[in-house]
């Protein structure tokens, strides 16, 4: 069975912004296709570009599954690509084990790399109604789950191996954040750029690129600790709401 859906789980997807105008009246189109052989789903993101333009995007492709005794577990796979005019592109492909009585939520969504603009995203769903049983529960496992997810939008070899750095250090500290953090990289004049750290579609932190190993560690440190005060103000604003 396949659904759209409408998901309120805010915080996950702050990366995606708040600049979703829908599909860019369909110029560029994102699909979920799905396949089932016994007890497998195979998810297939798949975009289309209607254009006669040269694109280059990004995509995001997660998969949630909540097990029949209630579990969660999830998949994610991200990317750069370009697409040639009037093509059709496979994206990624995820595999995922799927018994009578589990459940599944998959999401695709489609960024122009130049932009930064969401431009088309789809969306799939099986045994909705295993989710809808305890709503609220199920958000707040499925963003735990999700806790932690860092994407990697850096362009040189410096802003990769910063995005290194911080993901080997970020996965392993306990307190990370409830939204997804992200690591943009903005060029400059001559060969300088600009690492951004996001979070909520804020940059919290900023430092020019140097392929100084000392100075990239002094920057990571510096960015955890910006990210630890962000988390800590967000749960103060978020208990004051709390009656």
């Amino acid at each position: 069975m396949k659904f759209l859906y409408s998901l309120r789980l805010y915080t996950l997807f702050i990366f995606l912004s708040a600049m979703v105008d829908g599909q860019e009246d369909k110029k560029v189109n994102a699909k979920i296709e799905s396949s089932i052989l016994e007890n497998q789903i195979r998810l297939k993101a798949v975009v289309t570009n209607n254009t006669a333009v040269y694109k280059e995007l990004n995509y995001l492709l997660i998969s949630i599954k909540k097990g029949s005794v209630g579990n969660f577990s999830n998949n994610q796979q991200s990317g750069k690509f370009s697409i040639n005019p009037n093509d059709v592109k496979v994206l990624s492909e995820i595999n995922v084990n799927l018994q009578q009585k589990d459940a599944l939520k998959a999401f695709l969504y489609i960024k122009d790399e130049e932009t930064q603009k969401l431009i088309a995203k789809d969306s799939l769903e099986i045994n909705t109604d295993l989710f809808k049983k305890k709503t609220a529960k199920v958000e707040e496992d499925a963003v735990f789950e999700l806790k932690g997810l860092t994407i990697d939008e850096t362009k040189t070899k410096i802003g990769k191996d910063f995005y290194d750095l911080f993901y080997l250090q970020y996965s392993q500290i306990p307190d990370k954040s409830s939204s997804a953090v992200t690591i943009s990289e903005l060029p400059l004049r001559g060969t300088s750029g600009q690492i951004n750290i996001q979070i909520d579609d804020k940059v919290i932190y900023s430092f020019m690129t140097n392929p100084s190993e000392d100075y990239l560690k002094d920057q990571l440190a510096a960015s955890l600790r910006y990210i630890k005060e962000f988390n800590a103000k967000k749960n103060l604003i978020k208990n004051e709401f709390i009656y």
